[in-house]
Formats: C-alpha cells, structure tokens, sequence
C-alpha cells in the first residue's frame, strides 16, 4: 500500500512537472510571437487572433505572462497591447475568484482601451467589464453586439446574445432570455469555430424552458447540453451540465437523479476553484442527505456549503467590488460630460468658421462685382489662400468624429485621410482662383477703360 502511495505521488510529480513546461514553452511561443511584429496593429491583431482560441491556453498562463504583455504595451506605447494584458491578467484573479483583483485589471484595460477606441479591443474589453458590473452589464453587452457587428465578428456577437439572455433569465425576464438564447444557438449552428459555448447555450434554453413550465424542452436541452460536452470534455463545461441536471431533477422531485448529478458536480468541484458550483452542490447534498435523515453527511455538506457561500458572498470583497464600481461611473460620467463639451466646441469652431468662409466668399463677391473698386491680384489670391486654408479646418472639424470612427483614432490614417482631402482642395482652389482673377483682369480692364473715357470726355469739353 505505500509504494502504491509513493508511486501515486511520483506520478503526480510528474505530471505536474510536464504541464508546468508545456506551459512555459506555451507562454514563450506568445511572447516570441508578439515581439515578432514590428507594427501597433500587427501586435494588436495577434493578440486578438490567440485571444479568440480558447484552446490556445493564453487564459491559463498564470500572472507571468500577462505581465509580460503589458510591459511590451508600456515600452513600444501600444495602449491596445497594455489593455489586452491588463484583461488577461484579470482574468487570471477571475478564474482564481479574486474579484476585486480581477475587476480592477478589467477597468485598467477600459481605460487604456478608450484611448485608441479600436473596435475590435473596445468590444473584448466591454464584455469582460459586463462580468461584474450588473448595474451596466446589458449596456456593455449591448455595445459588445453592436461593435461585434460592425467588426463581423459572430463568435462574438454569440457571446453577446448568450450573456444577454442569461442576464434576463437572472431577472425573470423569461421571454427576453429564450429571445437572445435562441439568437445566440441559430448564430451557433452556422458558426463552426472559436469559442465553444453550445453546453452554455443549451444549457441556459435548459433553466429558460424550465422556469416557462416546459419541462419536455428543458429536459432535452440539459440532455443535449450533456451530449455536447462530450465533443469538448472539460470540466468547467461538465460542471454545467451536470448542473443543470441536477437542478431540473431537483425540481422535478426526482431525488435519485439529483443525488446522482449533484455529486459528479461536486467532485468536479473539488479540483476547481469555483465556489458557487461548490455552493449549489453541497448545498443540494445537504438537504438530500437531510430528507434521508443522515445527520452525519448532511452536516458535513452544510458545514461545506456555508464556507462556499461565505466566500462568495464575503463583505470585504462585496465592498471593495461596489467601490471600485462607483469610481468607475463617475469616470464614465466624466467622460461623457467630456465628450458633450468637445461636441459643443467642435459645434461651435465649425459655425466660426462658416462665417469666417462666408465673410471671405462675401468680399471676394463684392470686389469681382463692384464696378468701380479697382483691386491688386495679390489681395485676391491672399483671400483665396486664407478661404482655403478655412474651408480646409471647416471639413476637418466636419469630418473627424466621423474619420475617427472609421480609422479608430488611428494617427496614420487620419493623416492619410486629411492628406487625401487637401490632395482633392489644392487642385480645386487654382482652378477657382485661376477663374477668379480672370474675371477680375477683364473687371480691372473694364474699369479702367470706362475711367479713361470718361477723363478723354472731360478733356474734349473743356476748352
């Protein structure tokens, strides 16, 4: 029996002495990668891409890693990389349940990702940012979808509809949720990579037809739910499965089934760090144990179930949590009142300079017209000059909220945008200007004709 026990920890020596390196070299191979690139967007757009593979194991190399990430962020002053790896690091604290660690990352990654507004970061961040902040939550959902279909992205956009309508099933808002769960399966079954997140789906249509009184439909979405992870085989999606199995029998007074699925549940847990699987777990094993009337077992599992329930719903991080929160909508509503002065006073340089074209057009007018003002060619083209320098501020106030949208506040291609503009002006400006002092010679002409003959008429009268 010892050297089986010995034998046993060897194994797991082993094991764990492999996976530590197979990690390394994972987390390497990553880092290698990035550094590899030599633009911000190449960075950034490889980020994404191992991102968006939950089988890559970028969400579990640990803090080291993560770490990395930002300091290449800090050093080459790429704020969407920095922002990317303050979310990885947070979700690090998130799997390890250290919410208030985890959140903090979430809003540092909000913040540096607001900077460069780049769709595709912006709406990654929102969506981890929703895990905590319930006030918000379908608002920065709603922003995930809204970004996820302008970026085409449909993994994403599954994402969105899936947490939307767990949301609204948390609320008892059934009808919503069985809207967005549907939205989010019908979008599954034509997208066939990335994320795999059917066992959520169909797990979630499980509890939505369950509390809409349709036990049939809820039992075989728990059931196909079940059949799903088979193709993906791992724990955290087992434990989904299994609970809401264990939940719908519970139900359904089926006590059998339930003792069943709750301990697979539980013994999933035990290797897992998820307290609030291991709270509804014992906490079912506990009032199965109670109705049989096995004191010694049931205590065992309340005893398990109040330490699990305690850790989640512990005062210290619920405050630190609501804390971080509150300094967060204020920030939200700075920057809105932020962005409602930089409207008001691009509003109000655009009207300036509307007039200041409007005054420069209306003199231009009144000397190509006037019949008795003789003016210097220089005058005109000094006025032609400075209506187009103001025509061109007058498009670049215009057209920036827009350009900056299209280019997500890239500098470079705001700068070929408005190189593009003025390339289209110049041209435009010598041809005007070329009419223009052509009419005004032949005006000059003309006057100084009509004054010529009026000076000849002067001097045949006077005797």
């Amino acid at each position: 029996m010892p050297h089986i026990k010995s034998t046993l920890i060897i194994l797991f020596f082993l094991f764990t002495i492999s996976s530590a390196f197979a990690q390394k070299r994972l987390g390497d191979k990553f880092i290698k990668e990035i550094k590899q690139q030599k633009t911000d967007s190449l960075q950034t757009n490889t980020l994404i891409a191992w991102m968006d593979i939950e089988e890559s194991g970028i969400y579990d190399l640990g803090t080291f890693y993560p770490k990395e990430v930002i300091a290449i962020g800090q050093k080459e002053k790429n704020t969407n990389v920095e922002a990317i790896g303050q979310v990885l690091l947070g979700y690090y604290f998130h799997t390890n349940e250290n919410e208030p660690k985890a959140l903090e990352h979430f809003l540092k990654a909000l913040q540096l990702g607001e900077q460069q507004n780049n769709a595709r970061v912006m709406l990654r961040l929102y969506y981890f940012t929703s895990f905590y902040d319930n006030t918000n939550r379908l608002k920065y959902l709603q922003k995930v979808n809204e970004l996820a279909k302008q970026t085409k992205e449909l993994n994403w956009q599954i994402l969105a509809s899936l947490e939307t309508g767990k949301s609204y099933l948390y609320k008892n808002q059934y009808d919503l949720a069985l809207q967005h769960l549907q939205r989010a399966y019908e979008i599954t079954l034509k997208f066939k990579k990335g994320f795999d997140v059917d066992v959520m789906i169909l797990t979630s249509l499980g509890y939505t037809y369950n509390r809409l009184h349709n036990p049939t439909l809820a039992l075989a979405y728990f059931r196909l739910g079940l059949q799903a992870v088979c193709k993906i085989n791992t724990n955290q999606e087992l434990m989904m499965a299994y609970n809401g199995l264990a939940s719908y029998f519970k139900e359904t007074n089926n006590t059998d089934s339930t003792f069943y699925y709750a301990t697979k549940l539980y013994k999933l847990t035990e290797s897992n760090p998820s307290s609030g699987q291991k709270a509804e777990a014992s906490q079912m094993l506990y009032e199965i144990y109670k109705g049989r009337g096995d004191a010694g077992n049931a205590l065992k599992y309340f005893e398990i179930f109040t330490t699990a329930k305690d850790s989640l719903n512990s005062i210290a991080k619920t405050k630190k949590i609501e804390g971080l929160l509150m300094l967060e909508k204020e920030r939200q509503k700075e920057l809105t009142e932020k962005r409602v002065q930089e409207e008001e006073r691009n509003n109000r340089n655009l009207q300036y300079s509307a007039i200041a074209l409007g005054l420069i057009c209306f003199v231009i007018l009144f000397l190509l017209l006037s019949q008795t003002v003789i003016v210097n060619q220089k005058l005109i083209s000094f006025l032609g000059t400075l209506a187009l320098l103001i025509i061109f501020e007058f498009l670049n106030l215009l057209f920036h909220p827009y350009l900056g949208d299209v280019t997500h506040h890239s500098p470079i291609l705001m700068l070929i945008a408005m190189v593009c503009i003025a390339a289209l002006l110049v041209p435009l400006h010598h041809k005007i200007e070329h009419i223009v002092v052509h009419k005004l010679t032949e005006k000059n002409k003309k006057i100084r004709l009509a004054a010529a003959k009026k000076t000849i008429e002067k001097l045949e009268v006077t005797p």
